[in-house]
């Protein structure tokens, strides 16, 4: 029980923080003065937890332990390598029966911090600590654990200087319609997809391969209103990182995906959703590909769209980088013929401009309760990094 209260008292301290001189936040301890007392702690709190001393699944403990790298980040690089080998010791131990989700949860916390600090500079001493643990997980299919796990991967396949096997083994897998009926897998399904968009030039032949499977699993993540948004990160990614040639033989069945989408549902948050994704791609893109695209779908559906949906969107409350590529694939589509010959939806274009510049405030605040007109219930609960 002391040794709990202890490992709390340490995650709590690295929290504090302080007013410095600007009337800002600050935390009150620097990581290079308390490193070395820091990390004397991480060895023994180790043999505790894997010695099931005191409480069994200690996760107070194991929270200690991620806050531990998460506050010394660079600081602890050196350690934190060395301690991914008795964590993956752990993790395989509690694949056997995962009984402890908040332990679990903060079992990969701590590897996820130690991950994003080390695999920079060496990512081969990274995956040679935990792609065997990682495998095992996926291997026998240990559910709790899935979730985490692609995310994980997602870190190291982002990193790695070589691609090894397991990577390309696991891809086809990747697509499994069981994997994405779980609400919990689709955040790190589509963090592990993103790091093979952005490795394009060595998957190139896979991703053409599969690319018609990709977007079947965009289109049924879609289709479910607590999983939509998770959906147009996926195509997100797919425009950042892909070539268009890769995709755009699919793309109008794509718009006419979403489009059908966007009838079914009146969710003020889908429309957001759809505004900034096709923002992005206008921006990323050819002027005339999106503009061309719609009209093949329907004749004056860009001006119809800009309309009815497009320039609502913009007298919503959006982040500043949904905000910018908005404003820029927005200028690029009335650059567009057809919207340049129409006065009046010019009009609103430039009214759509002058409040995502931000010279007007914003009319419509959306909230989390947003887009709840068509009941799909739940798949499945579940946590991600």
């Amino acid at each position: 029980v002391v040794h709990t209260y202890a490992g709390i008292c340490i995650e709590k301290l690295l929290t504090v923080k302080d007013k410095n001189g600007h009337g800002q936040s600050a935390p009150r301890y620097d990581p290079a003065s308390m490193r070395a007392s820091l990390l004397q702690v991480v060895p023994p709190v180790l043999q505790i937890i894997a010695a099931s001393k005191g409480i069994p699944m200690n996760e107070y403990l194991m929270r200690c332990i991620a806050r531990i790298f998460s506050f010394l980040k660079q600081q602890g690089a050196e350690t934190g390598l060395q301690t991914l080998r008795p964590l993956s010791a752990i993790l395989i131990a509690m694949a056997a029966n995962p009984s402890n989700p908040v332990f679990n949860h903060n079992l990969f916390e701590a590897i996820a911090s130690i991950v994003k600090v080390c695999v920079p500079s060496q990512p081969d001493a990274v995956e040679a600590a935990l792609l065997p643990s990682l495998g095992q997980i996926l291997e026998r299919n240990v559910a709790d654990f899935l979730p985490y796990t692609f995310q994980i991967l997602g870190l190291l396949l982002d990193a790695t200087p070589s691609v090894k096997p397991l990577y390309q083994e696991l891809f086809a897998r990747l697509l499994s319609p069981d994997l994405w009926r779980s609400q919990a897998n689709v955040p790190g399904l589509i963090r592990l997809f993103r790091a093979y968009f952005t490795r394009h030039a060595v998957f190139g032949e896979l991703l053409r391969g599969h690319l018609q499977g990709i977007l079947e699993r965009f289109q049924f993540v879609l289709c479910n209103r607590k999983t939509e948004s998770s959906a147009f990160e996926l195509l997100n990614a797919m425009y950042l990182h892909l070539p268009l040639e890769f995709y755009q033989q699919h793309y109008k069945t794509l718009l006419t995906v979403m489009l059908t989408r966007l009838q079914s549902s009146k969710s003020p948050r889908l429309q957001r959703d759809f505004v900034v994704s096709c923002s992005l791609f206008v921006h990323r893109h050819p002027s005339n590909v999106f503009p061309a695209m719609l009209g093949e779908i329907q004749a004056g559906l860009l001006s119809n769209l800009l309309g009815s949906i497009w320039l609502t969107v913009t007298k919503m409350t959006l982040r500043l980088d949904e905000r910018k590529v908005c404003t820029l694939a927005l200028g690029k589509l009335m650059a567009v013929e057809e919207v340049r010959r129409n006065p009046q939806l010019m009009t609103g274009c430039c009214a759509g401009l002058v409040s995502l510049m931000g010279l007007v405030q914003p009319q419509n605040t959306l909230t989390a309760e947003d887009g709840s007109d068509d009941e799909a219930p739940p798949m499945d609960g579940g946590a991600g990094l």
